[in-house]
């Protein structure tokens, strides 16, 4: 999600300047760099620029290189380093006259300012140090993120995340927490959302169909993210069957309650059991039903970012060898680690076949 959009959803929600720019510090950690000290969004309409200006806190014109800036300033504070600076620029006087005249209209002058005093309202000379101290905190309440992620980009259909910073904070409250919640949209690859609640409003936001359902319901609309409803246990078992016939290669050879059961050329054969995103298991088995390997969501196991794991070879001496699977319960998003284990099962089982030759 480009900041722009981010902007003109807030715009939407009729949330304030201000409000605006606190959605923007939540997203803007993500693209925050050590070198540069000004978050700097260029904005599409001088409707937009007078709406960040209502709530600046410093509204001028900088003149570099002979491009006019007409800047909406909000300084650096604890939560974010950086200044932000919602903006137009042109090289064009007339226009910064149209723009100015227009912004006028709503009692808001735009000053020019020099290069020493535009210095002073970002603060740069303190920002290496604010930067410093933000990024030690953000890597903390990032890091259980940062992990989550990581397997799932290795293994499921995320490639991409989004942590919304609120500065080791609720979202919601503001109440100080370590808690996470994630979230996740995709249709052909996945960006995963995380974002910190405290106890209260995570529970309540699990009574929603999604998290960010509830996050959008609590700004005051649904504009942020679409609305979404759960998919039906019809609509689930389809698209496993279609995602089992699509991307793993297999024939559906039965589906019988929530259990498919496909089989590969090569003879592998995968079960699926899916009741729900908390009770799932696919298993891999050799073309005489012997177990090779599965992955479930029973909590019988201790493994990171759990109860998910992975039994990625089920021979007896390695049995009860686990590793956290990042996975969904869902196929469409967990093909990934299931072509993983299909694959090394077919190669196993190539071996066998040609040592028996």
């Amino acid at each position: 999600m480009k900041l722009n959009d981010v902007i003109k959803d807030c715009i939407r929600l009729k949330l304030n300047g201000c409000a605006t720019d606190t959605a923007i510090q939540c997203f803007g950690g993500n693209i925050l760099e050590e070198k540069r000290p000004v978050l700097a969004i260029e904005v599409s309409t001088k409707e937009i620029l007078l709406w960040m200006m209502q709530e600046a806190t410093n509204v001028h014109i900088y003149i570099s290189a002979g491009v006019f800036h007409m800047n909406a300033l909000y300084e650096p504070n604890e939560r974010f380093p950086a200044a932000r600076i919602y903006f137009m620029k042109t090289e064009n006087l007339l226009l910064v006259g149209k723009i100015g005249a227009y912004i006028e209209q709503y009692g808001i002058k735009l000053g020019p300012v020099n290069d020493a005093s535009f210095s002073k309202l970002i603060d740069d000379a303190g920002y290496a140090q604010r930067y410093e101290a933000w990024h030690e905190r953000w890597k903390a309440d990032a890091r259980s993120f940062d992990g989550l992620l990581g397997g799932r980009r290795e293994n499921t259909a995320v490639d991409q995340g989004i942590w919304l910073s609120s500065d080791g904070r609720c979202l919601v409250c503001g109440v100080k927490t370590d808690r996470m919640a994630t979230s996740t949209v995709w249709g052909e690859s996945g960006m995963m959302v995380g974002l910190q609640l405290c106890l209260m409003h995570q529970a309540e936001s699990q009574k929603q169909s999604t998290l960010l359902d509830y996050l959008a319901k609590h700004l005051g609309g649904t504009a942020m993210f679409s609305s979404t409803r759960p998919r039906t246990a019809e609509e689930a078992l389809e698209q496993t069957c279609e995602t089992l016939k699509v991307k793993l290669e297999c024939t559906v050879m039965k589906v019988e309650d929530q259990t498919v059961t496909a089989r590969r050329p090569s003879g592998i054969t995968v079960v699926v059991r899916q009741h729900s995103p908390s009770n799932y298991a696919y298993n891999i088995l050799s073309p005489e039903g012997r177990q090779l390997s599965r992955v479930d969501s029973a909590n019988h196991h201790k493994v990171p970012y759990g109860p998910d794991h992975v039994h990625s070879d089920l021979r007896k001496s390695k049995k009860n060898v686990v590793e956290a699977s990042f996975t969904y319960g869902d196929v469409g998003l967990d093909v990934k680690l299931l072509l993983k284990l299909i694959q090394e099962a077919e190669s196993k089982f190539s071996s066998n076949q040609g040592a028996t030759v």
